[in-house]
């Protein structure tokens, strides 16, 4: 029984006006009129009858505390979630890769020289990451893609990110160069250490390979210190 002073319960989906509902919105005013909810809410397939799809995207966010999160998340807890089924939580993870499968061919498709071209390549998968992970991205003579290959997985240290598992790929691919980037799950780019040992390591191996090192970048996420989300070891003079 509802107690004296509740409001009214929230509308479910069927009793909205259509020109009110998620994706009615959508179609009329474009995607960015829309709530994160309402986004998720879009889609959604396969919630059990009884659940309404916004009700169920309200708590998506926040179970995994918000969009990110719910991108992070693997189909097994997003279906685990009251109301959700594994045909909605396919959908959320496919559109998550469409995101970055497209991010990553634009970035491609141009000159990788700066750190910032190599954190939007690689920014939109890694900052989902939900562990530290490494990977090298394979430059030809004129600096355009040739490929990414994953380095490590699991906490960045030079027992795991060891020259033989950065330049080998290279060698294997015929590369002209390659840069080095690595996540921080926690968003904060700031190198740890670590990072600057495996840097200098890394760096004295592509002068013996003849094969440069052309940047380190650690992806995360902006802040007042880190404005582009991202840290450059070639722009802070370590390469």
């Amino acid at each position: 029984m509802s107690e004296p002073g509740d409001g009214p319960p929230p509308l479910t989906l069927r009793e909205m006006p259509p020109d009110q509902r998620p994706r009615g919105r959508l179609i009329e005013r474009g995607a960015g009129a829309l709530r994160d909810e309402e986004l998720l809410c879009c889609l959604l397939r396969g919630t059990a009858a009884r659940h309404c799809p916004l009700r169920v995207s309200e708590e998506l966010l926040a179970r995994f505390g918000g969009l990110a999160g719910v991108a992070r998340a693997h189909v097994a807890e997003l279906a685990g979630v009251h109301g959700m089924g594994e045909a909605g939580a396919a959908g959320i993870r496919a559109a998550v890769e469409m995101g970055v499968r497209l991010a990553r061919r634009n970035a491609s498709a141009v000159k990788l020289d700066d750190a910032s071209r190599i954190a939007d390549l690689l920014g939109p998968e890694m900052r989902l990451l939900p562990q530290e992970s490494a990977r090298v991205v394979l430059l030809n003579a004129k600096l355009h893609l040739i490929g990414v290959e994953p380095v490590s997985e699991g906490l960045l240290d030079q027992a795991l990110v060891h020259a033989r598992e950065v330049f080998a790929p290279a060698i294997a691919r015929r590369a002209y160069a390659v840069v080095l980037a690595h996540n921080h799950p926690s968003l904060d780019p700031t190198p740890s250490e670590a990072d600057i040992r495996i840097t200098r390591a890394l760096r004295e191996s592509a002068k013996v390979l003849d094969i440069p090192l052309l940047d380190h970048v650690i992806i995360g996420g902006p802040s007042v210190a880190y404005p582009e989300g991202w840290f450059s070891f070639k722009a802070a003079g370590y390469l």
